[in-house]
């Protein structure tokens, strides 16, 4: 992280133990604690990331100019229904309300809501709203081509279950990111619930 631009002037403690890396320490921006999991995440070796990072953005916003800032990084987006979303600010910390229509939605505001100026976290309340049931057994099957098709041979050894509008992702991968990137395209097919049991085993 010494190397990284983002990260050479934050404050970032970083322990390992039987491949578990914690970072503690703050950050100025949501964006750079991001940056920091990541390249955590990317080194051999690490099973797990502990993310106990602070954002304490730079200088003093009041919750008004913050929730402004929010709701523009949402209008930005044309992906996302905002008239569904609600935006207030407490302490800095972002609550998001409303519905939307899917759970890629779900975490995609969530998302566009940290990288705004002057938020600290986002508290995601937004409820997703399926009209429609879901093909398990189809919905599974796509799911792990999907997988197989994005990581390649690193989601060869994924298996996907489905049970009402629940995904249950088990079997191996070699590195963090693998299992990561796996839960993500999961949450692309309208899954309300991941659970992701895939275990990292680091290649000899």
């Amino acid at each position: 992280m010494v190397y990284d631009k983002r990260l050479s002037s934050q404050p970032i403690e970083i322990s390992v133990k039987d491949g578990i890396v914690c970072l503690t320490g703050t950050v100025q921006f949501y964006g750079r604690a991001v940056a920091a999991y990541e390249i955590a995440a990317s080194m051999p070796g690490v099973r797990e990331v502990s993310k106990c990072l602070v954002v304490k953005p730079p200088g003093d916003l009041p919750d008004d100019d913050v929730a402004n800032y929010v709701r523009a990084a949402l209008n930005s987006h044309a992906e996302v229904i905002k008239e569904a979303i609600t935006v207030s600010v407490s302490g800095g910390v972002a609550t998001l309300e409303g519905n939307v229509r899917d759970t890629w939605q779900q975490a995609l505001a969530e998302d566009i809501a940290r990288s705004a100026n002057g938020v600290r976290d986002v508290r995601n309340r937004l409820a997703v709203d399926i009209g429609q049931q879901i093909n398990d057994e189809e919905t599974g099957y796509d799911i792990e081509f999907a997988i197989r098709h994005i990581c390649g041979r690193l989601g060869a050894n994924i298996k996907v279950a489905v049970n009402a509008q629940a995904v249950v992702l088990s079997g191996t991968v070699a590195t963090l990111p693998a299992k990561e990137k796996a839960e993500r395209i999961s949450r692309n097919y309208g899954a309300l619930n991941v659970r992701n049991d895939i275990e990292v085993i680091p290649n000899e």
